[in-house]
């Protein structure tokens, strides 16, 4: 046997073990030392696929583990709060197209419940747009209260606000909004938060237009929300998202109809 078959056996070895089973230091080699050491023509064959078959065995457990996926399951926003209470917030105003005349924007400290149906569709619509699967209740017209809460996983929200900067004219408001959301994750089944986390969402207003202060307030929700996205979280207990289908072409027009003479 050639003094270069033991690389090529080990990188052999090494192909046919999953790569979950390969972390730094290499399990593999201890396997192909074992095999070659004191062994030679079919002792070394029969040594060879014992430790072969051994690793192998030892890859089912651990590897059928971490592929498991988590079951696909439905997220419902259940309740939205402003807190104004906790951090020591003033808004900021000022008027006219020039945004001229600053003052300052007292706000009552307060813990409050938000309009439901507002936070549930812009909610509903970026979950679902990132292909999670969500109950909504706003656009369930016999829904009453005592039904409201379907979904498998029920998420709440608790908005502090950071920064208010707006600017208010005849032609609308424009301006910036900051707010910290303490998301929680309750899972209907087990009947525990499964998850906490804190994320910011941020968003600017450049031009003035009518009814901004809330549009900005609501990309300032979503923009919090999508960085609990991507932070894993929902996907962890909600299972991977499933991207919408593309939407199909549109049709061709029909040809024209041929000249007539």
């Amino acid at each position: 046997m050639g003094a270069d078959t033991g690389p090529a056996v080990t990188a052999g070895l090494r192909s046919a073990v999953p790569a979950c089973l390969q972390p730094a230091g290499d399990p593999i080699r201890p396997l192909i030392a074992k095999a070659f050491a004191g062994h030679s023509g079919g002792k070394f064959m029969k040594a060879l696929l014992f430790a072969l078959c051994g690793g192998l065995l030892l890859a089912a457990s651990p590897c059928a583990a971490q592929v498991a996926a988590v079951p696909v399951r439905s997220l419902q926003l259940s309740k939205v709060i402003l807190d104004t209470e906790t951090d020591e917030v003033t808004g900021k105003l000022k008027g006219g197209t020039l945004c001229v005349f600053p003052s300052k924007l007292p706000l009552l400290k307060e813990k409050k419940t938000q309009d439901y149906e507002r936070y549930d569709m812009v909610f509903a619509a970026e979950l679902t747009r990132r292909g999670f699967r969500v109950v909504t209740a706003s656009g369930d017209l016999f829904s009453g209260e005592d039904g409201k809460d379907k979904g498998d996983l029920l998420v709440g929200a608790v908005m502090r606000l950071q920064t208010l900067n707006i600017c208010s004219s005849v032609n609308g408001e424009k301006g910036d909004v900051t707010l910290a959301i303490d998301w929680q994750i309750y899972d209907r089944a087990t009947q525990k938060v499964v998850a906490m986390a804190t994320t910011t969402g941020h968003a600017v207003q450049e031009k003035f237009a009518r009814d901004r202060l809330r549009g900005m307030w609501n990309l300032a929700f979503v923009d919090s929300l999508s960085t609990l996205i991507e932070s894993g979280a929902v996907a962890r207990y909600a299972g991977a998202p499933v991207p919408p289908p593309a939407a199909a072409a549109p049709p061709a027009p029909p040809a024209p109809a041929p000249a007539t003479k």
